[in-house]
């Protein structure tokens, strides 16, 4: 005889039959990428209280920012795929700081110099104060030292990688087009770039702590480890770690000889990725430079000058470089 189970299971959604641009959405219902702006109590409250000049509160505007996160979509093969809100900041950002900086040599300072830091410390700075707080009842003192962890952005990624790609494209379809750079010199600058990336690709993917922790004795205790002074009790992940391990909020882990926590790779820098990750700051350096030099004197009038065994191009007047838009 066959027994009816007595519970009913809902079924899982068929990804599938969706098209390209719809998704299932946070409420855990079919949508369109259409509709983004439709339906939404936050965004109406917010846009009112904008209009009547009152202050928007913080829960309609977490709710709201969680609606756009949930929202921002681009069409795709089996479904709307769905894009974080920092890095759609990030492509959105970009573009206009330099656009900004192709006006003329002042907004070239303004934008690069000025606006751009601006706009980067900022976003830091915002992303620092908004911890995420396990335990909202913790405050004083005990805030700083168990003031729970920072969240995670992949702003900062996504900008590094806009970042070498414009500049790379720009290379390729501005500058090598004058025909004034030789091969070789054409080729050391891509080395320069494919072992700066290649390196930080490294310290990307073989960032973890770098340690296994200690067996618990048959009492469930450290006390054997412990008692050495070689390792010790983490403070704020309460897990058994080395003496030299330090703990990253960003992380939420504890790192070997931890150095730093690298907002622009997302990534902690410990004993296992430092030297990648020197290697890979020098000859970023070498290939901006080296790069600089190249588009500089190309887009300029230069001049020769004589250095020991060889002759060097450098810029020496640019009347006409911003007389076009290219």
């Amino acid at each position: 005889m066959q027994v009816k189970s007595m519970y009913i299971f809902p079924k899982a959604h068929d990804d599938s039959a969706l098209c390209c641009c719809e998704y299932i959405n946070e409420d855990g219902e079919r949508s369109h990428i259409l509709a983004a702006f439709c339906d939404c109590e936050a965004i109406d409250e917010a846009f009112e209280r904008l209009v009547t000049w009152k202050p928007v509160e913080g829960q309609t505007y977490q709710k709201m920012m969680m609606t756009l996160a949930d929202r921002l979509r681009i069409p795709w093969r089996g479904g709307a795929k769905q894009v974080p809100l920092d890095v759609c900041c990030a492509f959105s950002l970009f573009p206009v700081i330099l656009l900004l900086g192709c006006i003329s040599w002042l907004m070239s300072f303004i934008s690069y110099l000025l606006i751009l830091p601006v706009v980067i410390f900022s976003i830091h700075r915002f992303f620092r104060k908004a911890r995420v707080l396990e335990e909202p009842f913790i405050s004083g003192s005990d805030r700083a030292k168990h003031g729970g962890r920072y969240p995670r952005t992949q702003f900062f990624l996504a900008w590094l990688m806009i970042s070498v790609i414009s500049l790379i494209f720009v290379y390729y379809t501005q500058v090598i087009t004058y025909l004034k750079i030789s091969p070789y010199e054409n080729l050391l600058l891509m080395i320069f770039i494919c072992i700066a990336c290649t390196s930080l690709y490294i310290v990307k993917v073989t960032s973890y702590a770098g340690f296994e922790p200690r067996v618990l004795d048959d009492e469930g205790m450290y006390g054997e480890a412990i008692e050495s002074g070689a390792w010790q009790i983490c403070i704020e992940c309460a897990k058994q770690v080395p003496r030299m391990a330090s703990h990253c909020r960003t992380c939420d882990s504890c790192y070997l000889l931890r150095d730093h926590h690298c907002i622009w790779l997302d990534t902690c820098i410990s004993t296992v990725n430092d030297r990648w990750f020197v290697i890979g700051l020098l000859f970023s350096l070498s290939s901006l430079a080296y790069g600089s030099l190249l588009s500089l004197t190309t887009v300029c009038h230069p001049r020769l000058v004589d250095m020991y065994f060889t002759i060097v191009l450098l810029p020496h007047q640019c009347p006409d470089a911003f007389s076009t838009f290219q």
